[in-house]
């Protein structure tokens, strides 16, 4: 729908490995609608009226947010995904129940540096990991990816040297068979519950348990972000028709808030593909 995002319309562009995702901007509603004032009370700019702020006590309070933490803890995985080969997927569980996360943070902070000390012929070692806690267990566990983009070579590390490192209790070590794999990380609610989706509709769940001011993710600093950035639509096409990328899909929302002749504002996504899909990761030209 050309009509829906125009040449001269600014657009918010995002690029995670080979795919881009372009959303227009001009239309997005960023006008405040509350003010928060002092004791926990805020303004509805709208009507005046004075209310207290509710305070979400588990991640699961705030769905929206929950799910665009996922969906950006899902970029960083694609965008550092460059070889299936240089990917470790790990499970570490405590001995006695831990529910200290700044103890946790300490306990894997030491195993990377133990780690690291002891496995040097892959290269540099980067990260994104999870804390997953079960109530009814150990209180919380790590799940954790593990990046070993400078290899030259398969990344084989036995177990006995993962459970050297991490000295804390049990480990288990996997290796990812598809780029699907974040789902490793990022687990979803499922609609209609089966013996294919159970799991991960179960730890959805897990997730949602979590502390509401916890952190969904860590990462190491070497871990690469996807590029983001505006610009007008009519500059970012040109760009995607000269590195011949194609229109994969596009979605398009109706935005409740209305122009001041009464018309309805549309917000709308593309995503755009190369012709050519590459498994592995080469230099890109910038946008």
């Amino acid at each position: 729908m050309e009509t829906i995002i125009k040449p001269c319309d600014m657009v918010k562009v995002k690029v995670v490995k080979e795919e881009i995702m372009i959303s227009n901007i001009n239309t997005c509603n960023r006008k405040q609608t509350i003010k928060r004032l002092r004791n926990g009370k805020h303004a509805i700019l709208s009507t005046g009226e004075i209310v207290d702020e509710k305070k979400s006590l588990k991640r699961g309070e705030n769905l929206k947010q929950l799910i665009q933490s996922n969906l950006q803890l899902q970029d960083l995985i694609k965008e550092n995904s460059i070889n299936l080969d240089k990917i470790l997927l790990l499970t570490l569980t405590y001995k006695h129940k831990t529910l200290d996360t700044e103890q946790i943070d300490d306990d894997f902070n030491a195993f990377m540096k133990r780690l690291r000390r002891k496995v040097v012929e892959f290269g540099t070692i980067e990260f994104i990991n999870v804390y997953e806690f079960y109530r009814d267990l150990q209180g919380y566990h790590i799940h954790a990816i593990l990046f070993f983009n400078e290899s030259t070579r398969k990344v084989f590390v036995p177990v006995e040297t993962i459970l050297k490192a991490w000295k804390k209790g049990d480990v288990s070590v996997g290796a990812p068979t598809n780029f699907g794999y974040y789902y490793y990380l990022t687990p979803h609610l499922s609609k209609e519950v089966n013996d294919n989706n159970s799991h991960l509709h179960e730890k959805a769940l897990l997730q949602m348990e979590l502390p509401a001011n916890s952190k969904l993710y860590r990462h190491s600093k070497g871990i690469k972000k996807p590029v983001i950035r505006t610009d007008t639509y009519e500059n970012i096409k040109k760009y995607l028709d000269e590195n011949k990328y194609v229109l994969e899909k596009e979605s398009v929302y109706i935005n409740p808030m209305k122009t001041t002749n009464g018309n309805n504002l549309y917000y709308c996504k593309r995503y755009y593909k190369k012709e050519k899909e590459t498994t592995t990761l080469g230099k890109r030209k910038p946008i």
